[in-house]
């Protein structure tokens, strides 16, 4: 087996892979030339990212792995006045050999994308080049006007049998992702063959529990292990308060590349989910096939050291349109007019929405479901067929679930029945035991989770605990200040098939103007309001205002987000209520 044999081409005149590589068969690379002249690199940024890049075409003199993978990203950066001219046109060559050609409008592209090329035909000292050139349509040279970058970032060599040696974690949250719609816990209708898959090798957690019913608080608890009220993002207005160190942070110092790809503003450095990650990669409502496109190219750059990638999947979020040949596995006819844009469904109500007109919305939600479901295969497939499988730990959870009307509702947030708190959460991996967990788990416990797994310790202040070792019984909390009647909801759980209270408490002294009572044993749908013995019920109301209370005098002086106008905009076509 050849030893590891991975360098990062030397763009900068400074760097170089010059020294031994540990193969001891001397320099792996030389400095990139132009007729024998050092190549032009330079810092291009472009989709909020700056990068060192090669900014014209150079020859490299390389030693290639008998298996070995080149791995680079290709941007455009424009400054001139109006649209940028040409076409950016890219071909790799080994040996003369060309290995492949790319295309890019310099008018369309918005970030840098990563190439993976792989090269089990070519090995053993060569030349490799990099021919980079600027062109009209029909592919004759062009001179780049002042203001036009064109670059290459990052070209590095790698040796596939370094895949999967270094740990690597991903974990992968799946918005709007009910439990109930889930195969492995029991869902009849076939949305998620790839994650059952997973789940058969999986620990799985029968009864995992969000911490609230809304993207921000949920991602920022998963992330911290924190509650809500903790972290400082419990509304719109708010992000952040960047108290306590995320995953990512404190993987990072434990010399983990970390990198995230995320599709909702909420998850975004707007606010502070950016914080402790090399690049946090952000656009709004991008589709499940972006998202594993890209996470397909990071794992290509990033497999052969230890890693940390977060991946965001939005699509079983309102508005619901899946493809039309997914849609046809949940629904064979449909010839009402419900659509599954929020702004037209939402207006339903039960007296108002026909049985085959809510069977045709939740055919569209199992279709989106089941559309990220097969990306997340496109990227578990490339994993095996890298060998990352040897080497990484995969955890796949959801922020919160999804309203269909059950207590008179729609979509999420403003609620925290069972419908909306209750998630999927599993995790497979190297040296993970396959089980059922029985017991209560929660959002906060993913954190604890992934340090435990890496063998890094987890801070005293993380309020969950490792789903590695079973768990103990304990009381489960969460809450929403997205709330109908101005109230700040929160609920107490205290296990599996036992006691919850909901509490509606008043903004003015976080007295409770409403309390909801539920015995999840006798009543899982929360159907009818049952208060427990007045002692019972005081006990378990202190606790949860206790929670509450502790949680935000230590969030306190959370900073306040400022939203452009296009941004409110979005959010209200999304449905939200953005003061």
């Amino acid at each position: 087996m050849l030893r590891r044999v991975f360098c990062a081409l030397p763009l900068l005149a400074a760097a170089a892979c010059g020294g031994r590589p540990d193969n001891g068969k001397g320099p792996l690379l030389q400095r990139p030339t132009i007729s024998g002249a050092p190549a032009r690199t330079g810092a291009i940024s472009t989709g909020g990212e700056t990068r060192p890049a090669l900014l014209e075409s150079a020859v490299y003199r390389v030693r290639l792995p008998e298996r070995s993978l080149l791995t680079f990203g290709i941007g455009v950066a424009w400054a001139g006045q109006g649209e940028a001219p040409g076409w950016y046109r890219l071909t790799v060559r080994a040996g003369g050999r060309t290995l492949d050609e790319r295309t890019l409008n310099p008018r369309a592209a918005r970030g840098w994308r990563e190439v993976s090329l792989w090269l089990p035909q070519v090995s053993g000292e060569t030349q490799l080049e990099f021919d980079l050139r600027l062109t009209d349509r029909d592919g004759r040279p062009e001179t780049p006007p002042p203001g036009l970058l064109l670059g290459i970032a990052d070209p590095v060599l790698h040796d596939i049998e370094d895949y999967g040696r270094a740990k690597g974690v991903v974990l992968v949250s799946i918005d709007t992702l009910r439990r109930d719609h889930v195969g492995t816990y029991g869902y009849g209708k076939p949305t998620t063959p790839a994650l059952d898959a997973l789940a058969s090798r999986a620990i799985v957690a029968e009864d995992a529990v969000s911490v609230s019913s809304w993207t921000l608080p949920a991602h920022l608890s998963m992330l911290t292990s924190v509650d809500p009220g903790a972290h400082g993002g419990v509304d719109m207005k708010h992000g952040s308060n960047k108290r306590f160190p995320t995953l990512a942070t404190l993987f990072k110092r434990a010399g983990y590349a970390t990198q995230a790809i995320t599709s909702h503003l909420y998850v975004s450095s707007l606010y502070g989910l950016d914080e402790g990650f090399d690049y946090l990669d952000f656009h709004q409502d991008r589709r499940a096939s972006d998202v594993a496109d890209r996470a397909i190219g990071l794992l290509d750059r990033l497999g052969d050291k230890p890693f940390f990638l977060f991946l965001h999947f939005y699509d079983p979020h309102w508005h619901y349109a899946p493809p039309p040949e997914t849609l046809g596995l949940f629904e064979s006819s449909y010839t009402g007019k419900v659509t599954g844009l929020w702004g037209e469904f939402s207006k339903l109500d039960r007296n108002a929405l026909k049985p085959a007109d809510l069977a045709h919305i939740l055919a569209l939600y199992d279709g989106e479901i089941r559309y990220t479901d097969d990306h997340l295969k496109r990227i578990l497939t490339h994993m095996t067929e890298r060998g990352l499988d040897r080497g990484t730990l995969v955890l796949v959870t959801s922020d919160h679930g999804e309203e269909f009307l059950e207590h008179g509702s729609w979509e999420h947030q403003k609620t925290l029945y069972e419908e909306v708190v209750r998630i999927p959460l599993l995790l497979a991996g190297p040296n993970v035991t396959a089980r059922r967990e029985p017991r209560q788990a929660s959002l906060l416990d993913v954190a604890p989770t992934l340090l435990s797994w890496a063998g890094l310790p987890v801070p005293e202040h993380m309020l969950g605990r490792s789903l590695l070792t079973p768990l103990p019984e304990r009381e489960a909390y969460g809450e929403t200040d997205h709330t109908n009647d101005g109230t700040r909801k929160v609920f107490l759980r205290s296990g599996q098939g036992r006691g919850k209270t909901i509490l509606s408490l008043r903004r003015e002294d976080a007295a409770p103007a409403r309390e909801e009572w539920f015995d999840l044993a006798t009543d899982p749908g929360e159907t009818e309001s049952r208060p427990p013995r007045a002692e019972a019920a005081e006990a378990m109301r202190r606790r949860a205002i206790e929670r509450w209370k502790r949680a935000r005098g230590l969030g306190a002086g959370a900073p306040e987000v400022q939203l452009s106008e296009e941004q409110r905009e979005r959010l209200r076509t999304l449905g939200y209520v953005v003061p």
